[in-house]
């Protein structure tokens, strides 16, 4: 078989095994929402309904798990159309990201979002960052401090501030991040990004004075960027 036949063969097969897994996708991403929706949990659903309207929901440290997603899309992100979603300090993994990102996909009233100290993972960096890559929506702030993000992460995410053009703060303190990962998001923000004014990156103990000394050679002509730490 020549190249030309063999290269379009693996293409129609790549072609076919996308179409295959579109359905399966759609599928567990149905099954999900179905098991999600329907859990109740009435001390947080007290306690959302006792927070405002067009406000900072915070639900930190509550214990919360992917199965408690669908009340807090439901009470909070579509019930009290809340500017801020404060979900620190709980126990949600990629799942339940998977969710709440195709709810704000197409959200407007959503600035600001804190899943610091959660399980989301490189998989719920993924998800994320496609989301901001779209710029469906309007998120400003967002804090992923503490979820296991390794360098692999930051390739999503450096790929998303190539395009994204609403995120004014990222944080990023206290995960696995090493220099590699640095220096991916440090040209990104020398070349591409002008909207991002805030980077953190704190207590990432594998990111050494090399990463720090790359920072201040690659950014010294950025003027968009307040904070980088």
């Amino acid at each position: 078989m020549n190249n030309s036949r063999k290269f379009q063969n693996e293409e129609n097969q790549s072609s076919f095994d996308n179409k295959v897994k579109a359905p399966q996708i759609l599928k567990q991403q149905v099954c999900m929402l179905e098991r999600y929706m329907f859990v109740e949990n009435e001390k947080l659903q007290g306690l959302i309904a006792y927070q405002h309207n067009n406000s900072i929901i915070d639900l930190s440290c509550q214990n919360l798990t992917d199965y408690d997603m669908g009340i807090i899309i439901q009470h909070a992100v579509v019930g009290k159309k809340c500017q801020g979603l404060n979900l620190w300090g709980n126990q949600f993994t990629h799942e339940s990201i998977s969710i709440l990102a195709d709810i704000l996909e197409k959200n407007k009233a959503l600035k600001e979002l804190d899943l610091s100290y959660n399980h989301i993972s490189d998989t719920g960096v993924k998800i994320i960052s496609e989301l901001l890559s779209s710029n469906t929506c309007e998120l400003q702030d967002i804090d992923l401090s503490h979820n296991g993000i390794t360098d692999k992460g930051t390739i999503y995410l450096a790929n998303m501030l190539k395009k994204n053009q609403t995120l004014k703060a990222l944080v990023l303190n206290n995960n696995d991040i090493t220099d590699n990962g640095l220096k991916r998001l440090v040209d990104v923000l020398a070349k591409d990004n002008t909207k991002l004014t805030q980077l953190k990156l704190e207590s990432n103990p594998r990111i050494t004075h090399i990463g720090v000394d790359y920072i201040f050679r690659s950014l010294k002509n950025n003027k968009n960027l307040e904070e980088f730490y």
